[in-house]
């Protein structure tokens, strides 16, 4: 039994709200996500299953991931595409326009909203990894 890549890469899609994302297509996705993959693995040094057993020819963990084990991984992934592709990244400091009214948006505005939803997945994935730690492996 095993866990493919994709379990994870589409548990955090919907979590994911990238503009970027609908106009790419889903292999584009699973690649750019991919390279999130193993700060997240790091990350999640608790687990219970081996995350380094893996096979990365067929994007595959070997070992067969429960659905909270899944979750705080791709939270992690997640909270690692967050602070590459946002948080540390200059970019973020432009101004960005809507597309509905065309104002500028303050980008040190926009950068706080980034880190608090940054803080708040990391806060839920504590709270995860701690029920996780108590809980009996099956």
């Amino acid at each position: 039994m095993a866990t493919l890549y994709t379990v994870i890469y589409d548990s955090v899609l919907p979590k994911l709200k990238d503009f970027d994302i609908p106009l790419m297509e889903e292999n584009e996705v699973y690649e750019m996500l991919h390279e999130h993959l193993r700060p997240a693995i790091v990350s999640f040094h608790t687990c219970k299953k081996d995350l380094s057993s893996r096979n990365e020819a067929e994007g595959k963990f070997n070992d067969d991931l429960d659905d909270m084990e899944i979750e705080i991984l791709s939270n992690y992934l997640l909270l690692s595409f967050i602070d590459s592709n946002y948080i540390r990244v200059p970019t973020v400091l432009k101004a960005s326009l809507s597309s509905k009214d065309f104002n500028a948006f303050s980008p040190a505005n926009f950068l706080d909203k980034l880190i608090l939803m940054h803080n708040t997945y990391l806060k839920e994935n504590e709270t995860l990894l701690s029920r996780y730690s108590w809980r009996k492996q099956k």
